[in-house]
C-alpha cells in the first residue's frame, strides 16, 4: 500500500544517502547505515523532488532529508510523493518583469 506523506506520521529510515540543502545549493551525500534504535523518525509533510523530511528525536533530535523509496511506515508501507502538474502559459514572457 502507498502512503502519502503527511506531517506526523511515523516512519522507520533504512537510508544511505541524505540531501544536505546549503547556501550554494544541494549536496547528496552518503550516510552511515542506522541501527535499530536511531531509525524511527517522524514525517514533517515536506517534500522535494523523491525527499522527504524527517524529524529524527530517536538519532539526533533534528530534521533531515532522505530519499523517499528508503523510507517506510511503521508497518511496512510504501511513501508515495504525490506529483501536481504545474502548467505553464507558453505565451508568457521570462525577462517580463511586473
Amino acid at each position: 500500500m502507498d502512503i502519502k506523506p503527511t506531517k506526523g506520521l511515523r516512519v522507520k529510515v533504512n537510508a544511505t544517502r541524505e540531501a544536505v540543502f546549503g547556501e550554494e545549493g544541494v549536496e547528496i551525500k552518503k550516510i552511515a547505515a542506522f541501527d535499530a534504535s536511531s531509525s524511527l523518525g517522524v514525517l514533517t509533510g515536506r517534500t522535494l523532488v523523491g525527499f522527504c523530511e524527517v524529524e529524527m528525536a530517536s538519532l539526533d533530535g533534528k530534521k533531515h532529508w532522505y530519499p523517499m523509496q528508503q523510507v517506510q511506515t511503521e508497518n511496512g508501507d510504501a511513501i508515495k510523493e504525490e506529483e501536481i502538474p504545474i502548467e505553464v502559459d507558453d505565451d508568457a514572457e521570462e525577462d517580463e518583469e511586473p
